[in-house]
């Protein structure tokens, strides 16, 4: 388990990927909620951080029904929406605030416990499915037991 500086965990997706970055975005928003001042550098490495994050989430979403998929999406690209609004903050030289990076912190580690868990929970159950069997395999099969029966 992940945990933030103020104590908030991320719990592990299952997936070895996903959490890798989970901890890589975590890194840098405690960082960010840790004290220290932070700006304009520190938000678009995140904007960037998470902008690929969510682009391997998206390869993953294929397995979602098409309402759940635009719901996470819908999720992904209001949090990118917060980050952007922080950078322009940013960039005009007004102060981003330790509550603004608390926001953000609070919305990762909630999305990922939930939405992101589940994500990769449906991924590894589509990709549980028992494998098809052709015809000839299963005839092929058959062919076998009926060999290995005369063998004996």
């Amino acid at each position: 388990m992940t945990r933030a500086h103020d104590g908030c965990s991320l719990i592990p997706t299952g997936s070895g990927v996903i959490d890798a970055e989970h901890g890589a975005i975590l890194d840098l928003l405690s960082a960010m909620t840790g004290g220290a001042l932070f700006g304009l550098v520190e938000l678009t490495a995140l904007r960037r951080e998470v902008a690929e994050h969510f682009a391997t989430e998206a390869a993953e979403m294929v397995v979602l029904g098409a309402e759940r998929r635009e719901r996470h999406e819908h999720a992904h690209r209001s949090y990118l929406a917060s980050i952007d609004a922080l950078v322009d903050t940013a960039k005009r030289g007004d102060p981003v605030t330790d509550d603004d990076a608390n926001r953000l912190m609070l919305w990762f580690i909630v999305h990922s416990n939930t939405a992101d868990t589940d994500l990769v929970e449906t991924a590894r159950r589509a990709g549980d499915e028992p494998p098809m069997i052709s015809m000839d395999e299963w005839l092929d099969s058959l062919d076998e037991t009926d060999r290995d029966a005369l063998r004996s």
